[in-house]
């Protein structure tokens, strides 16, 4: 038992030894990824991206909407035959399918490119996040929101170093 006792005390010595050595205190820490996915280089860049698809999407949009309206006031007209008002009408339906389609695909676009860009950011963020703690002798890195954590110390929050880590990498 006192050898248990001994062997434990030691064990509990040297970890707190490596974590001096460190400047790191004992503990969990926590990275907050959605954080880094928002604050970094590589995610604010993405976000341009995505944000200037969805402008030129709606820019597209408000174009064909506007045609589809301009469309709809000309078959008010009573001056139109039988077969213009027909061909309108098809050309509004064609015009108004178009639209729809236009604006489903572009949904769908967007979300894939958020997907995958959170995807890669997220990988690459992990990668780095194992690194460190290897690196600094962490026993344990939890991510901030799956965690559950409601209120931790700022002192063990890594987010900041592992933004600019990442960012560091992402320049090169």
């Amino acid at each position: 038992m006192k050898r248990l006792v001994l062997v434990l005390f030691f064990l509990t010595f040297v970890s707190g030894v490596a974590f001096a050595q460190n400047n790191l205190k004992s503990g969990v820490y926590y990275v907050d990824i959605q954080r880094v996915i928002n604050e970094s280089e590589k995610g604010k860049q993405a976000k341009a991206l995505i944000e200037s698809k969805i402008k030129s999407a709606k820019e597209k949009l408000k174009k064909m909407y506007d045609e589809i309206e301009k469309l709809k006031e000309e078959l008010k007209s009573s001056a139109l035959s039988k077969e213009a008002r027909t061909q309108k009408e098809t050309l509004l339906q064609q015009k108004i399918r178009d639209y729809q389609r236009f604006q489903q695909d572009t949904q769908i676009e967007i979300a894939n490119l958020e997907q995958r860009y959170t995807e890669e950011i997220v990988n690459d963020v992990i990668k780095i996040i194992r690194e460190y703690r290897q690196e600094k002798g962490i026993p344990v890195i939890v991510e901030k929101r799956e965690a559950g954590i409601i209120a931790g110390d700022p002192a063990y929050d890594l987010t900041q170093e592992i933004i600019k880590l990442y960012n560091q990498r992402t320049r090169k």
